[in-house]
């Protein structure tokens, strides 16, 4: 694929200047055709910083619907994930963008609703529920629906003006209405212990809200009249993970039928239900259920799946869908009052299907890319800084010699990346997918550069990565999938290109940092597994691996009661360096023992999971830089004593040069000591 490059997207360059304390901000500038422009430094005791700017921008939409506004006009709408997250409506009859409003405080939404008296509302994934009218140049932020609840998963429309909205982490249901404001309608979690109520339908003929469940799957049935549960998924799918999306496709005489999809890293099928019997009639692979829609005159009902439309009768199960077109990555469907099927895809695209010629009408419209937060940092063998992307993955690669940045699209998000001779290896969610990129050939997905190495069964995010160059071996540590404790060791062998896996290294403990010491690996852990699932060790471990036997050599606990070890760096005194949730200890790998420990902070409160809060670089000056708990900072390893240099930042790594970098949600900093 061809490489983009950033000019004005990348907002270059303004300096945060530290002098006893007090800030001041230098100019910014943007120009169209030039990424140079001018610099004020100073020299100052502390440094320098430099804002290198935004690393990756894209047009990534999310929650999608269609709405008409009290005269019947009807709007396309959607948003575009970014810093902010941005809600865009198109005029579906002037065929033009008519809306392009920030979301302030929310990155992006996958939730989006039309009520019944014409209010557009965004489930905000900051748990802030946004409403706007179709057409409006403002959107009202209506405040976080429910105490403690960090996303808003799914929305659906009820009766008279409510809406309904499933959350995380506590997998509640609140009700909004006008009138009333938020309430809690499932009077907490909706199944007890589970994190998401992560799709919704509300079934109007019986006042009735169907609600899918992860990360154990599940699928209630809650009375809104009543409050009454009832869970109503076939017990052979418990073993799943999540009740994903979900679709209703009403008006069949003999019950509107739910389509439920269930989903694991394993197995993903589509539950088609009967309503009116209570029973599972069919079925579906994997279709896209949350785009499903009925056609008001005939039985036949409307989906997309593997990028292609269908419709297929319902009524008649065992009866095989009938294609018709191409579709890509549709976000939502509705059918128009011109008698045709409404599609808003993924790509920017409102397209109109006529089921009585068959003929299909494309408008693609202009949406403005976003900038989006840098998820991990890895200096690569070429010298340039690189990134990869949240939630859109993509990765961009800094170079200090030009101050240049440059996009490359066909990757996910890595969690983590690691270096070994002139590639570039990622660790990519979800599924635990790895890839290798070699530095000296073009970047080109479609060829093979970055090459898929394969994915492990299980695990879903490698957040750890460490090279054993003399041993021709790589090691990747992981977090499993939803709902499930136990990571992962993963071996990657260069010369014969094979993965392999070592589950449960330490009893239902994820490994998230790793490090070499002679052909020892290191590793440290986490007693978080997967989102969705409560810990049930006490104590983060470090354990050796010997990667010529592999074998595990020992484990030891550096400091009692830790949550995770996060970080592990080679100390110049031939000792380990690492941080267990705020606390930085010092571990001699030959005498397996502790040496000292610095205490910075305490984990406040009780986390839904920690798997990533602090990273460390010896610099060639002796002193050892970190970021944990938020904050840059300097470490004299001989005293201990912290020098904040920055607040707000997180990630680390250093060039060649001896440069620091470290990222403030999109923006990337470089630190100059």
């Amino acid at each position: 694929m061809a490489n983009i490059k950033i000019n004005c997207f990348v907002m270059k360059k303004y300096h945060l200047l530290l002098l006893y304390g007090l800030l001041s901000l230098g100019s910014i500038s943007c120009k169209e055709d030039s990424l140079k422009e001018e610099e004020e430094k100073e020299e100052i005791r502390e440094g320098i910083f430099t804002n290198v700017g935004a690393q990756l921008t894209a047009t990534t939409l999310q929650a999608s619907d269609f709405v008409q506004d009290a005269n019947g006009n009807e709007f396309a709408y959607t948003v575009v994930s970014g810093k902010p997250g941005h809600l865009v409506g198109y005029d579906m009859k002037a065929r033009r963008v008519v809306a392009d409003l920030e979301l302030v405080g929310a990155n992006g939404s996958t939730a989006m609703t039309a009520s019944t008296d014409h209010w557009l509302y965004i489930g905000g994934n900051n748990a802030h529920l946004y409403r706007t009218r179709p057409g409006s140049q403002t959107v009202e932020d209506l405040g976080l629906v429910l105490s403690g609840q960090t996303t808003i998963s799914d929305l659906v429309a009820g009766k008279d003006g409510e809406v309904f909205g499933g959350t995380y982490p506590g997998g509640k249901v609140f009700r909004y209405h006008p009138s009333t404001g938020f309430t809690d309608v499932a009077n907490g979690a909706v199944v007890s212990g589970e994190s998401y109520a992560r799709s919704l339908v509300y079934h109007a003929p019986t006042n009735k809200l169907l609600i899918g469940v992860g990360a154990h799957a599940r699928l209630v049935e809650l009375n809104l009249a009543t409050k009454a549960k009832k869970q109503i998924l076939p017990s052979q799918y418990f073993d799943q993970e999540f009740v994903y999306y979900m679709g209703l496709a009403a008006g069949y005489a003999d019950g509107d039928r739910l389509l439920a999809w269930v989903t694991s890293p394993n197995q993903r099928k589509t539950l088609v239900y009967n309503l009116s019997t209570g029973l599972v009639e069919q079925t579906l692979e994997t279709i896209d259920a949350q785009s499903v829609v009925k056609s008001p005159t005939t039985n036949l009902t409307y989906y997309t799946a593997n990028n292609k439309l269908y419709s297929h009768d319902l009524s008649k199960p065992g009866q095989a869908p009938t294609f018709i077109a191409d579709c890509y990555e549709a976000k939502d469907m509705r059918w128009g009052k011109d008698g045709t099927l409404h599609i808003l895809t993924k790509y920017s695209q409102v397209r109109w299907y006529n089921p009585a010629s068959g003929n299909i009408t494309t408008v693609k419209f202009e949406v403005p890319p976003q900038p989006y937060d840098i998820q991990t940092i890895v200096t690569g063998p070429d010298g340039r800084i690189w990134s990869s992307g949240y939630l859109a993955g993509g990765n961009a690669a800094y170079d200090p010699t030009n101050d240049k940045v440059t996009q490359y699209s066909g990757l996910g998000q890595a969690e983590g990346m690691t270096v070994q001779g002139d590639n570039i290896y990622f660790g990519i969610y979800s599924g635990a997918q790895f890839y290798v990129y070699d530095t000296k050939r073009p970047w080109n997905s479609n060829s093979g550069n970055p090459k898929s190495l394969g994915r492990i069964e299980g695990q879903d995010r490698p957040f750890a990565g460490v090279s054993v160059e003399g041993a021709g071996k790589l090691y990747f540590g992981t977090v499993p999938g939803y709902g499930k404790l136990g990571g992962a060791l993963v071996e990657y062998t260069a010369n014969t290109n094979q993965l392999k896996s070592y589950v449960d290294v330490v009893n239902n403990q994820s490994i998230i940092s790793l490090v070499n010491v002679g052909g020892l690996v290191i590793g440290g852990t986490t007693i978080s597994g997967g989102l969705g699932v409560s810990p049930v060790a006490g104590e983060a471990k470090l354990f050796g691996w010997d990667a010529s036997a592999n074998i595990k050599t020992f484990e030891a606990v550096p400091v009692p009661g830790a949550w995770a070890i996060t970080a592990l760096v080679n100390g110049p005194d031939g000792n380990i360096w690492g941080m267990a949730d705020g606390t930085l200890f010092v571990f001699d790998p030959v005498q397996k023992k502790v040496v000292t420990t610095h205490k910075y902070y305490n984990i406040a409160g009780t986390p839904t999971h920690i798997w990533r809060n602090a990273f460390l670089v010896f610099h060639p000056s002796g002193y050892l830089y970190a970021t944990f708990n938020g904050n840059f900072y300097r470490i004299d390893p001989k005293t201990m004593k912290e020098t904040l240099l920055k607040s707000g930042v997180g990630l680390l790594a250093m060039d060649k040069q001896g440069r620091l970098y470290t990222r403030d949600e999109h923006v990337l900093w470089r630190y100059r000591p």
